[in-house]
């Protein structure tokens, strides 16, 4: 997804015209526009001015080049986003007693939900505490979604706000880079 597609489904998300961002930053709404169209392409001290003015991260607008941990999140979550459902998050967990041993059975939690005529779900884990953390708490909050506990708005306004709003310690200081 392209920054001016972003741009335009955050400015939609957000119930503002293109007029509204323009004042709020300082443009014409043709040239807000022009962005939204890809006609033009907003240079970073611009980007971070409508992030600002859209109260998300300014990660959230940013095209990914997947070469780093919050370029790879911000790609899941709008892909999340155009394909609902095609990731579904879970954790692996020790079973009973077994905590003693090199071997265990793994028990899945979360929002697994496996049709009987499906194969047996793949299961991917690291051991990157950092990007296991961050799948956490992205899991917490799908499986909030998914629950009924929190709206799809909700659910986006938190994949909007990523990393700024984190709860996992260091990932805050991924917005400021």
């Amino acid at each position: 997804m392209t920054t001016g597609e972003k741009i335009h489904r955050i400015r939609l998300h957000r119930k503002l015209t293109q007029k509204e961002l323009g004042d709020r930053i300082g443009l014409a709404a043709n040239r807000v526009a022009q962005y939204e169209m890809g006609y033009r392409v907003p240079k970073k001290p611009l980007l971070e001015q409508m992030a600002q003015a859209l109260e998300v991260s300014p990660l959230a607008l940013l095209e990914p080049t997947a070469g780093t941990l919050s370029d790879i999140m911000e790609t899941l979550f709008w892909m999340d986003e155009e394909v609902p459902g095609i990731f579904r998050l879970t954790t692996i967990r020790r079973d009973g007693t077994a905590e003693s041993t090199d071997t265990f059975l793994p028990q899945l939690e979360g929002n697994l939900v496996v049709p009987s005529s499906s194969l047996p779900p793949t299961v991917l884990w690291t051991e990157n505490g950092m990007l296991d953390s961050l799948f956490k708490e992205w899991a917490e909050q799908q499986a909030a979604f998914y629950s009924g506990n929190i709206t799809h708005e909700q659910y986006f306004e938190w994949k909007l706000r990523w990393p700024m709003d984190s709860q996992v310690r260091g990932v805050r200081e991924l917005s400021e880079t």
